[in-house]
């Protein structure tokens, strides 16, 4: 397995780019930064420990380009300052905006962050739609000021007396398995983690319902990553996804 705290790699790499052999050189010196946050299942700090779904799949593009990845506990704050100033090269998962386009390049879409509807096991496919999901009675737990996607803006007022507000997702997850809610909504990857972190895979499970789906990216610094590689990081990580490689990693988090 890769140790993507520090994995050295060659300055020069070479891999195959629509079919033909490219090279492509490792931006600072080989081994790339990359800074972290305590994010769930996507990125994990416990003290010294760096861990999680994006510095797995980070550092195993990276190893295909032949480079390296070093990873830092920083705040978000102080990570995207550190891309704007070159100090750090890598950031993720991300939301694609114009303010960030300007000191960053981006890779192709890493993953889909999709809002689903969370329901107890076996009802997976109880209901077509969030709408659905009301007109047929359900109670809906969710977070209190918590900014939810797809249609839920336009079903809640309507739907009020069907919601039940708290103040973490953690609740509404003890409540479904409990049968005191019909379902909760959340990110995927999010929810999924905390659901394994609580003891509930035998009782909430994700269901077809989907609310909302954003692509997250992963984006690289344009003072100390130059567009080139950012194409190469792209294109190594589509192959992957075309080969099943990417989803061997990410099926391990949900």
């Amino acid at each position: 397995m890769i140790n993507w705290k520090m994995v050295s790699g060659a300055g020069i790499a070479v891999c195959m780019l629509a079919g033909q052999a490219a090279a492509v050189e490792c931006p600072r010196g080989g081994t790339l930064i990359a800074g972290a946050s305590d994010y769930r299942p996507y990125q994990k700090v416990d003290g010294n420990e760096v861990s999680g779904m994006d510095f797995e799949v980070i550092a195993v593009v990276l190893d295909k380009l032949g480079c390296g990845l070093e990873t830092q506990a920083l705040p978000w704050a102080r990570h995207l300052k550190g891309l704007e100033d070159g100090n750090v090269d890598i950031a993720s998962p991300v939301s694609k905006t114009e303010e960030r386009e300007a000191f960053a390049h981006f890779s192709s879409p890493y993953v889909d962050a999709q809002e689903v509807l969370f329901v107890p096991a076996g009802k997976e496919g109880e209901y077509s739609s969030l709408t659905d999901f009301f007109e047929k009675g359900g109670k809906l737990g969710t977070i209190r000021e918590y900014a939810y996607g797809g249609d839920f803006n336009d079903l809640k007022d309507k739907y009020a007396s069907q919601i039940d507000d708290t103040d973490s997702q953690e609740s509404n997850l003890k409540k479904l398995a409990a049968g005191r809610i019909d379902a909760t909504l959340g990110e995927v990857f999010v929810v999924s983690e905390d659901i394994k972190r609580l003891g509930f895979g035998d009782k909430v499970v994700a269901s077809n319902v989907i609310i909302s789906s954003d692509a997250s990216y992963i984006m690289f610094s344009k003072k100390s990553v130059p567009e080139e590689f950012a194409t190469a990081f792209s294109e190594q990580m589509q192959a992957m996804k075309d080969s099943g490689e990417f989803d061997a990693i990410t099926a391990k988090y949900k």
